[in-house]
This record gives structure tokens, sequence and C-alpha cells, in this order.
């Protein structure tokens, strides 16, 4: 049995109409966890409020503010560390590389262009490799199990955005 909308009418504060009160109580002859519920939720509206002590409101709001003073404080502190950490990890990475700015000009870009020539050569080696790669796959998996595979990544892409719209909707009517 689902308990659900029961106790949803018995927690939240709306008015009930009369078919759904009727609903209610016909559900809390038969069910003694829902009766109980309710029977716990008429006690504890029945409690007497306490009235707040006398400086209640100044003693909450200094207290507030302490706290948002200790907060900011230690949200500059954090700040501040990983600012140094970070310092430190780039000095560290790049602490091998220093030397070079001591070299002359000429000998730097020379260096540079080296290390650019050999990026744009092993760019070219790993395309082609891949070129490579891809060519000898699409012989030997036929066309209808790369159709498959690839019908398959849309259903479960599909999917995955039913769900995640589904979750956005429950989340929205839950707040």
């Amino acid at each position: 049995m689902d308990h659900r909308p029961y106790e949803d009418y018995l927690l939240d504060d709306q008015r009930l109409t009369p078919a759904q009160e009727q609903d209610l109580q016909n559900h809390l002859r038969t069910c003694p966890d829902c009766a109980a519920l309710a029977h716990a939720n008429l006690a504890l509206r029945a409690a007497p409020v306490a009235a707040p002590t006398k400086g209640f409101s100044q003693r909450f709001q200094t207290r507030l503010a302490a706290e948002r003073q200790l907060q900011h404080r230690r949200a500059q502190i954090g700040s501040l560390l990983l600012a140094l950490a970070g310092a430190s990890l780039l000095a560290w990475l790049l602490h091998p590389y220093l030397g070079y700015l001591a070299l002359p000009p000429e000998t730097l870009f020379t260096l540079w262009f080296n290390h650019a020539i050999y990026l744009v050569l092993l760019f070219r080696t790993a395309g082609s490799i891949a070129l490579t790669l891809i060519h000898v796959a699409g012989a030997l998996v036929p066309a209808y199990a790369l159709i498959s595979f690839l019908t398959l990544l849309a259903g479960l892409g599909v999917l995955l955005n039913f769900s995640v719209r589904r979750n956005e909707q429950f989340s929205q009517t839950a707040i």
C-alpha cells in the first residue's frame, strides 16, 4: 500500500478537499502507522509554543555576526594558503626551465623552434596512427555492428536526457 499521499495530507498544512478528507479518514481507520502519525501530528500542534527569553534576538544577532566574521577570516586564510600552495607548485614545476632564461636569445629561439617542429611532427604522427587504426577497425567491424553500437549510444543519450529532465522536474516540485 502506498502511504505517501496520506503522509503528505497529514504533514502538509494545506486544506484538503472533502473527497481527500474522506479518503484520509478511511485510510486512518485501516492503517495503524498513519494513525500513529496523525496522533503525533495532533500532539505536536497542540503543544504550547514557548516564548523566547528576553534579549534572545540581540544575542542571536551578536552570535551570528561573530560567526560571519569568523567564517570570513577562515575564508581569507584558506585563500592565502591556496595561493601559497599554487605558487609553490608552479615554482616547483618551472624550476627545471628557469635555467633556459639565462641562455643567449639566439640559442633560446633555436631551442624553441626545434621544440615546435618536434610537436608538429608528433601530432602528425599521432594523427596518422589514429587514421590507420580507424581504417583497420572499419575493415574488421561489420557495418551493422557499428550502426547497432551507434544506435545503442543514441538510445542511452535519450534515456540520460529523459532521466535528467525527470529528476529536474522532481527537484523543482520538492522545493
